[in-house]
């Protein structure tokens, strides 16, 4: 049978004070002492599940995040949708293009930027010959 509720509180609690003695800098057998750990190892390891606990949580929190923020894209696409089709109202249509772009943000299937390869190495090599310019000058004292 698996820990009691209040076991599993207790549990928390102590990694909880773990985790905020170890942000505040305090080594692992400090940490083991003042909370009760059997040895620095065994705080060390409460502490490494309660920050992947944390990570957990803040993943769930931004993937509810982000399907709330599609959601109010939906509607508000959804509301400004009939009189941007009918060529109506042309701000309409500039929303809805708008909410578009947003949610193939907040999916993740936004195309990504084109770099311009000769571009980017005559870049790099302009910056080059400055750097080499530079280089002597303004390093004696």
């Amino acid at each position: 049978m698996g820990a009691s509720k209040a076991q599993r509180a207790a549990a928390a609690k102590k990694r909880a004070q773990a985790t905020a003695l170890r942000v505040a800098g305090v080594d692992w057998a400090t940490i083991a002492e003042r909370v009760g750990y059997a040895s620095a190892g065994a705080a060390c390891t409460a502490v490494g599940e309660a920050l992947k606990a944390n990570l957990r949580e803040q993943d769930q929190n931004v993937d509810e995040l982000r399907a709330l923020g599609l959601a109010k894209v939906n509607r508000l696409q959804a509301a400004f949708w009939p009189a941007a089709i009918q060529d109506k109202d042309p701000k309409a249509a500039k929303v809805v293009l708008e909410c578009i772009r947003q949610e193939a943000r907040f999916q993740g299937t936004e195309a990504p930027t084109r770099v311009n390869m000769e571009a980017q190495r005559l870049a790099d090599e302009i910056l080059a010959v400055f750097d080499e310019g530079a280089g002597g000058q303004g390093e004696e004292t």
